[in-house]
């Protein structure tokens, strides 16, 4: 378990303005929108260790040669690998034996919370509070319970509270903007965030309040205002090495998002302008090619789909290059990859049955055509067409495990074979042509923002 010193890259002998600086610098490191697990242990150590009060009972601890620094830093283990029972059952038995211990206090409070147990957590903060009244860490702690609690407005006034003891701690302001989101109070949410740019001035709380921006007008459905933003933001990061990278990642996943929501042109916006910070990152390059492209071809597609005429194998050969991985229900490339590959196949082995709906697509959809028109083409030729058969098949044991897994509630029952050399053998020597199987709703990703409109992420929320 790091020391809160070694967390933040400094020492016993910094001064508050050093550990402030030092707080600073590793939020540009770990910004909270991209590193949350890492900016949580940066906040805890900054927290603890900027108050006066705190960091006198943090190095108490710290100094101790007895079981105190021991069984505080197992908890702190426990607490940090979800061991919760442990970690609490540690915690009350020291705050038992020294009832003045705060530092101990604020642990077990964090310790409850996470064990879902806020009315215990509201107790130990409200004590804290009262000992400690302006300890803004202590204020910051008690908002995080009324919130989770479920107490919007006593969350808003602790948070208000909080921000007037330590207006450079941009959780507490995010905190606060949240609080109004999930009250459902929009322009409240955004009069917070707007207020935190005029008072934290550096460029990357600043990057993250622009996101956070953006991400409350996405939740409410007002798109139209995100462009704002967005501008600031790019202007923030296109000359700045230390936030370009995690801006235009940022601003690619929001993309993917808004993909999901069906807001395309959103999406090519806020995907053109990551590319735009970031010209050479091949991820951003990929997603924007995969968005631009179906933007551009999303009317066409969408009449194709609604053709009957044209049979769903050969539509799903379009749909690998036209959707997303989410849009599709694909977890990474390569399964994306290795559906194309069985959907190719299938077509590959079936082509009489396909002929007329390949030349249907041909004459009614030519752009569509153009996108797989080499894969098509060589259908036509025997010669070319066996060809491909046996490279199809070379190229099984690369696809054939992937494929079992995608399939794998359909096919339980069935095990993988392999021949004498040891090679995957084709178990679909039988398979009639279907449907292809897309899921219905599109993937959301664990740390993408929930749908619900919280403005927590995914997993924070309804993923739970």
């Amino acid at each position: 378990m790091k020391d809160y010193y070694d967390i933040l890259e400094v020492t016993s002998k910094d001064s508050k303005e050093d550990i402030k600086r030092a707080y600073f610098k590793l939020v540009r490191k770990y910004p909270p929108d991209r590193f949350e697990a890492e900016f949580m242990k940066i906040r805890e150590a900054y927290e603890t260790l900027s108050n006066e009060e705190t960091r006198k009972q943090y190095d108490s601890i710290n100094n101790l040669g007895s079981n105190m620094k021991e069984e505080y830093s197992l908890a702190r283990t426990y607490l940090e690998e979800g061991d919760l029972n442990k970690a609490i059952k540690i915690l009350e038995k020291m705050a038992k034996a020294d009832s003045n211990m705060l530092i101990v206090k604020a642990l077990l409070g964090e310790a409850y919370l996470k064990n879902n147990n806020s009315g215990k957590a509201l107790k130990v903060y409200e004590e804290l509070t009262s000992v400690e009244p302006k300890n803004a860490a202590f204020a910051g702690y008690l908002a995080n319970a009324y919130l989770n609690r479920g107490w919007q407005k006593k969350a808003i006034i602790a948070y208000d509270r909080a921000i007037g003891l330590d207006s450079d701690n941009i959780s507490l302001w995010l905190g606060l903007s949240g609080a109004h989101v999930i009250n459902n109070e929009y322009h409240d949410a955004r009069n917070v965030l707007e207020k935190a740019l005029g008072i934290v001035k550096d460029i990357d709380t600043s990057t993250t309040i622009y996101i956070k921006l953006i991400m409350i007008d996405i939740n409410f459905g007002m798109f139209s205002l995100i462009h704002k933003s967005l501008d600031k933001l790019a202007e923030l990061a296109i000359n700045n090495d230390e936030v370009k990278d995690n801006v235009a990642w940022t601003l690619s996943h929001i993309a993917d998002y808004l993909m999901q929501m069906g807001r395309e042109e959103d999406a090519r916006k806020l995907i053109e302008k990551a590319a735009e910070i970031l010209p050479e990152d091949k991820e951003i390059l990929k997603t924007e090619k995969e968005i631009v492209n179906y933007t551009s071809y999303t009317d066409e597609f969408q009449k194709l789909e609604k053709n009957k005429k044209i049979k769903h194998e050969v539509a799903a050969i379009i749909a690998f290059e036209v959707l997303t991985n989410n849009m599709l229900g694909m977890y990474d490339d390569e399964e994306k990859e290795a559906m194309a590959y069985f959907q190719k196949s299938i077509v590959l082995d079936y082509y009489d049955n396909y002929k007329t709906s390949i030349k249907k697509l041909e004459k009614d959809y030519p752009k569509l055509y153009a996108l797989e028109s080499e894969f098509f083409n060589k259908l036509t030729s025997n010669i070319e067409r066996k060809k491909m058969q046996d490279e199809y098949k070379k190229q099984l044991p690369k696809y054939g495990p992937i494929l079992e897994r995608f399939f794998e509630e359909e096919d339980e029952d069935e095990d993988e074979e392999y021949d004498e050399d040891g090679d995957y053998e084709d178990d679909w020597g039988d398979y009639e042509p279907q449907e292809p199987i897309v899921r219905e709703e599109p993937k959301i990703g664990r740390n993408d923002p929930c749908p619900c409109g919280s403005g927590k992420k995914y997993k924070k929320c309804c993923g739970k």
